[in-house]
């Protein structure tokens, strides 16, 4: 049975993500936020291939350009000018300022969308139901809203160009009414939904008693195990950014980007912590590979003796 890390219990998974987007806030070294991102690109790749994260790409590639070039003009503090631009001085601490950020702001972006892809409907009420029920349904509520929100706009545009009707073509006059209607359809058709929602939910007791049907979960070995890597890692982790190893400081005189010693082993366990879930996928996946070609030269050598 392949167990990756789709098996792990919603808990280590939990404390994986804090643990990840409060590391890359906190570490803020260009080397180690290039590392982190690179890691959980992979790891999303090895979940389904990049195929939610290309729905993200233009954001994150926008938000990122944008930030590594408005920084270098806004902030002018450092000790190394490059060269002028619009009678500015352009820093190298600004430029390394802006890619750290933007390494920030897009790290924690992807870590969200595979935090979408890992948490299921059933991890997330087992987690946070146990805090508080009903927040936790208003917030799975609001997060399901979004989506459908956007499946809903996208069918009513394309009835409404049926129609000949467009918020894209036309005066803007036009495009306008054309908008309201538009706003109008999508308000109604929410609204309808909430009633049904709601009339669903009351058919089926919800609120009356206990919980009769829920996906529980329970803590094995190796979801042990992996909660101790995790938090013994994540300390070694805190210990190094209370040194300031892991971080480039950049004022008020720019220190060297690696010194070594310490350093050294910090990013070893940065790169383990990090790439914890791609290690358990990884396993998984060479295993389910080595059965399969046992399974493959079972079947041919049954073949052979059956010739």
């Amino acid at each position: 049975m392949v167990r990756g890390i789709r098996s792990t219990h919603p808990f280590v998974l939990l404390i994986y993500f804090v643990g990840t987007v409060t590391g890359i806030m906190l570490y803020q070294h260009p080397i180690f936020l290039m590392i982190s991102f690179l890691l959980i690109i992979l790891f999303n790749m090895m979940l389904d291939k990049g195929r939610e994260l290309k729905k993200w790409t233009t954001l994150m590639i926008t938000m990122g350009l944008f930030t590594f070039v408005l920084t270098p003009l806004f902030n002018q503090r450092g000790n190394h000018i490059l060269f002028y631009l619009f009678n500015k001085q352009i820093m190298l601490e600004a430029i390394i300022q802006g890619a750290m950020i933007a390494l920030t702001l897009v790290g924690i972006l992807a870590l969200f969308v595979t935090f979408n892809i890992l948490f299921t409907t059933d991890k997330f009420l087992f987690v946070f139901s146990k805090f508080s029920q009903q927040w936790t349904l208003l917030i799975m509520l609001a997060m399901r809203f979004v989506p459908l929100l956007r499946r809903k706009i996208n069918d009513m545009q394309d009835m409404q160009s049926v129609k000949g009707l467009s918020i894209k073509e036309g005066n803007i006059r036009q495009r306008a009414k054309n908008g309201m209607q538009l706003l109008q359809m999508l308000l109604s058709g929410s609204l309808e939904d909430s009633i049904q929602a709601a009339d669903s939910m009351t058919a089926r007791g919800y609120g009356t008693g206990r919980r009769s049907h829920y996906h529980a979960f329970q803590m094995q070995r190796r979801d042990y195990l992996a909660l101790l890597f995790l938090l013994t890692s994540g300390v070694m982790l805190f210990y190094g950014w209370r040194t300031q190893i892991g971080v480039l400081e950049l004022l008020p005189q720019l220190e060297p980007f690696w010194q070594g010693g310490f350093q050294n082993i910090l990013m070893v366990i940065w790169v383990l912590f990090i790439g914890f879930p791609i290690v358990m996928e990884g396993r998984e996946v060479i295993k389910w590979k080595l059965y399969q070609l046992e399974e493959s030269a079972s079947l041919t050598q049954k073949k052979s003796n059956v010739h």
